[in-house]
């Protein structure tokens, strides 16, 4: 088994708990914002400073304790918002357990998960009313009901259920029981080792794994990233990710808070260019889709405007230059830049692979952009590039004090096997599942991911596919659906894909491919007809087969302009999108091999 630790490069304090994380953050930036976002779109810009953000959590968390919520089980629910924020701290800091749900997960789920986390409580925002109301109608275990921005209701939505209470209302009891001098809160012992939070990984209800954290990983997790990123207080982060992810949680929240940003809730994907430019935003978290088309965009606008030749001969002047210590990037790049809000200088992508030329192409114009690693049982993150260590295509070295390893007898570098990873940013276990965490925690403290992949020269982590979703053919050989899709990515005009394998009637295993276009991107010659596009991507597809061995190679594909079935994250729920194929397919009396090169939409 081959090992690895994780460098620390920047001395900075590790805290027992969250909310001392929290009360520190509060002495040191005090009137410094902590959030910035608008009640709507181009509406009215609201700001929190740091204390205001402590004092909302001291508040809310009396007025929980005030309604015999200790130690009680929480969900929280909706789009990102501070209300959101101050809830789950809340609950995580002296109430109880916090239980984040998916904010898109149907309202079956929703019912089913409230009811697997044991909740007594259930906080959401107004979008999720009507799922409220349905959890209210189906389980009685819950006590209370409170929606964060009751003022967005629409008229009528009075329930006349007296478990229903509105978020000013329990923020004044709150205020009221504080000036009482109730400190039942502030006061409340935390156990760092006990669950603090209860996060449902992504899948169906019968499949998805409740992951017990506390107090110990998230804060772990935290002082690995602090030790070896740095970021200068004062910057403005924008948060795009659900809050309900981990990633998004202990970086984009915690990770942050602690530096002395700025967080500014994204008030939509379409309104990002507006966001970007009016908060100055320094720092974007999120995934690759999302820089994926910064990157398509830019590069259009470059085309028009007949400079994309001279950016990119710029681009190579200006990598010769850093080699002498001499950084002109964002002075010749400055346009670009300026498009994007001006001050953007660093970009974490996680979640899915991401190609290496979107990650040169940022890091070329004065972005620093780093590609990163993790999992929800992780708290979440692995690996990660960083200022010392940026290798293109990899996810980076283990974080300071997390240890990796790969499951393979060789010594050599370039050697795949599974990833391993040991740190106290591991989880407890699965929620009331024994034998799935037996499965995955082993007794040495390893835990197994599921990925497969290899250390380079440079001990950096690079990622070839998931264990689960890997194809086996009858020859024995394996292939990484992952490792095709990257390549099948690159193909102009397609948005995203999925690769499986089919057996066919010979009883061979077929690679075959989903492809989702973007029309408006697609070259002229492709947009005649559909013909036109199955004889353009046919030549795709071959120049695609000749950079694999021949038994990885694309046998059948099929067309559709229909987004696939993704997580919140943007991650492909592969089971559901197959079965959706699959009943594509039967529907029509076609197999893979008939179906070859038609329409589905």
């Amino acid at each position: 088994m081959q090992t690895v630790l994780g460098e620390k490069y920047y001395e900075r304090r590790h805290f027992e708990t969250i909310r001392d994380l929290i009360r520190d953050c509060a002495e040191r930036y005090d009137a410094q914002d902590a959030y910035r976002y608008h009640d709507k779109p181009y509406g009215t810009e609201i700001v929190h400073s740091y204390r205001d953000f402590a004092d909302d959590i001291d508040t809310l968390g009396t007025a929980l304790m005030h309604l015999g919520l200790a130690k009680k089980h929480i969900v929280v629910i909706g789009a990102n918002c501070y209300e959101w924020a101050v809830a789950h701290n809340a609950v995580i800091n002296g109430v109880g357990v916090s239980v984040p749900l998916d904010r898109q997960l149907p309202e079956p789920e929703v019912i089913h998960l409230t009811r697997r986390g044991h909740a007594e409580a259930f906080i959401y925002h107004p979008g999720h009313h009507d799922i409220a109301l349905a959890v209210a109608a189906d389980n009685p275990d819950v006590r209370y009901f409170i929606c964060m921005k009751p003022d967005d209701l629409p008229e009528g939505s009075d329930t006349g259920d007296t478990r229903f209470m509105p978020w000013h209302e329990l923020m004044k009891i709150g205020h009221e029981r504080r000036q009482q001098g109730d400190r039942s809160f502030l006061d409340a012992s935390l156990d760092k080792e006990e669950m603090c939070a209860l996060l449902f990984t992504s899948g169906t209800t019968a499949m998805s794994k409740g992951v017990m954290l506390s107090h110990r990983n998230i804060t772990s997790n935290i002082y690995s990233v602090v030790s070896t990123l740095n970021i200068r207080e004062g910057q403005r982060a924008l948060s795009i990710l659900p809050l309900h992810h981990t990633f998004e949680n202990t970086v984009g929240m915690y990770v942050m808070l602690s530096y002395g940003s700025c967080i500014c809730f994204v008030d939509g994907l379409r309104y990002l260019s507006q966001n970007l430019k009016e908060w100055k935003i320094d720092i974007i978290l999120a995934v690759p889709l999302l820089f994926e088309n910064i990157y398509r965009q830019i590069e259009k606008n470059l085309e028009k405007s007949g400079k994309l030749k001279l950016v990119n001969t710029l681009r190579v002047i200006t990598k010769g230059l850093l080699k002498l210590n001499i950084d002109v990037r964002r002075k010749l790049f400055h346009q670009i830049l300026d498009a994007l809000g001006g001050n953007l200088n660093l970009c974490v992508s996680g979640a899915a692979p991401i190609d290496r030329k979107i990650i040169a192409f940022f890091n070329e114009i004065g972005i620093d952009f780093f590609n990163g690693y993790g999992l929800t049982e992780t708290s979440p993150v692995i690996a990660a590039c960083n200022y010392h260590v940026n290798v293109y295509g990899s996810v980076g070295q283990p974080l300071a004090f997390i240890e990796a390893a790969i499951d393979t007898p060789s010594s050599e570098p370039g050697s795949t096997g599974e990833i391993l990873t040991r740190s106290e940013s591991v989880m407890l276990g699965y929620y009331e599942n024994p034998d799935a965490t037996a499965e995955v925690l082993q007794e040495d403290g390893w835990l197994r991911t599921g990925d497969v992949g290899y250390l380079d020269k440079n001990q950096c982590i690079h990622i070839t596919g998931r264990a689960k979703s890997m194809i086996v053919l009858t020859n024995g050989k394996k292939v990484f659906p992952e490792e095709v899709e990257f390549l099948l990515g690159r193909i102009p005009g397609l948005r995203e894909s999925i690769v499986w394998g089919e057996r066919s009637s010979r009883d061979a295993i077929d690679i075959c491919a989903k492809l989702v276009i973007n029309h408006e991107d697609l070259p002229s010659t492709a947009k005649s007809s559909d013909e036109a596009l199955i004889s353009w991507l046919e030549e795709q597809i071959k120049q695609v087969n000749t950079q694999m061995p021949p038994y990885k190679a694309v046998k059948y594909f099929i067309v559709s302009e229909q987004d696939l079935i993704k997580t919140t994250t943007l991650k492909i729920r592969r089971p559901q999108e197959q079965e959706r194929i699959q009943n594509d397919l039967a529907q029509r009396g076609l197999s893979m091999k008939t179906a070859h090169g038609l329409k589905f939409d």
